[in-house]
């Protein structure tokens, strides 16, 4: 990628990665370099979009001086989806309780930069395929794990993005009819309501009413939480029935796309590589041959790293993503 000298790019960009918990954005080189970053909790009252779009308008400013928005790239967006690409916002995301959230109209407005949108996997694909794992590979998926579950896409060195951009939204895969758990978005039986940080709670202690007789397990209220216990001996048995729903999502995206890796990222899994990797091992099917499984090693950048790239235009060396 070049500068684009029409805009005084001096090889720096901005990346937001918007995510359901946290907002991180960055300024960031064409060699994937961070030069500065920031990184807040979104605010749990979200009455209003304006309230995120205000947050990330603050923030940039926080980090760039006014005077020097004009010799940057521009703005890449990656948020938790899905995207509405014709009203360059985010509609309707599960994990975050608003309807519509305006994203790159309002902030490249404000900083007269062409702003650019992709959902938050899509742009975790990116970061991996320029500066990741993918760079390895022209067959690989990338998985995030955090407080919903999403994935990117890359067939034959060309990512598949789907007619809106949101190919890739595998929590949404289903996986359970035994527990029969509700996903944030209303559907039944899927992936995001039973192995996200968001509603891993929910599902250990759905396991517990049916597999242990011990007293109450009532302090465990995080993903973090039921880890801790697990590694001090307490209901090591959870880990393998995560792992039989972990392994159903994971074989559906090898018989659907047959990759030679995948890239698993986002804090469940950063966290916890050891619970989450081995057991899905134990249980995914064998159909196809078994993809490399691995943990990413971005540190869990490879969204903001992907946001960057595509501030610099929506056609990258994989293809479109607009």
């Amino acid at each position: 990628m070049t500068p684009d000298n029409r805009t005084g790019d001096t090889g720096r960009a901005i990346a937001v990665d918007l995510g359901a918990t946290n907002l991180r954005v960055g300024l960031v080189t064409t060699a994937g370099h961070i030069e500065q970053m920031s990184s807040v909790e979104l605010p749990k009252d979200l009455r209003d979009a304006t309230i995120i779009t205000d947050l990330i308008i603050q923030t940039i400013h926080s980090l760039v001086p006014d005077h020097e928005t004009g010799t940057l790239a521009g703005i890449g967006i990656g948020a938790a989806g899905p995207v509405d690409k014709a009203r360059r916002a985010i509609v309707h995301p599960p994990n975050i309780p608003l309807e519509t959230i305006p994203l790159s109209g309002p902030i490249g407005d404000e900083f007269g930069l062409p702003a650019r949108l992709v959902n938050d996997c899509c742009a975790g694909l990116l970061g991996e395929a320029y500066f990741g794992e993918g760079t390895r590979s022209r067959n690989f998926v990338y998985v995030t794990m955090s407080t919903g579950i999403g994935a990117g896409i890359i067939s034959n060195g060309t990512i598949i993005s789907g007619r809106d951009g949101n190919a890739g939204e595998i929590g949404h895969l289903f996986v359970d009819n035994e527990y029969d758990l509700t996903c944030g978005c209303g559907g039944k039986g899927h992936w995001e309501g039973y192995a996200s940080g968001r509603f891993l709670p929910r599902f250990y202690h759905e396991w517990r009413k049916r597999n242990v007789s011990e007293s109450d397990d009532s302090q465990v209220s995080t993903a973090g939480d039921i880890f801790s216990a697990v590694r001090q001996g307490r209901n090591p048995g959870f880990v393998d029935e995560l792992g039989k729903i972990n392994a159903r999502g994971i074989s559906g995206l090898v018989v659907a796309y047959d990759p030679d890796t995948i890239v698993l990222d986002g804090s469940v899994v950063l966290n916890n590589p050891d619970l989450i990797i081995t057991p899905i091992g134990r249980y995914v099917d064998h159909y196809l041959p078994v993809p490399r499984i691995t943990v990413s090693s971005l540190s869990g950048l490879a969204p903001l790293l992907g946001a960057s790239v595509i501030a610099r235009g929506y056609d990258t060396r994989f293809g479109s993503v607009e």
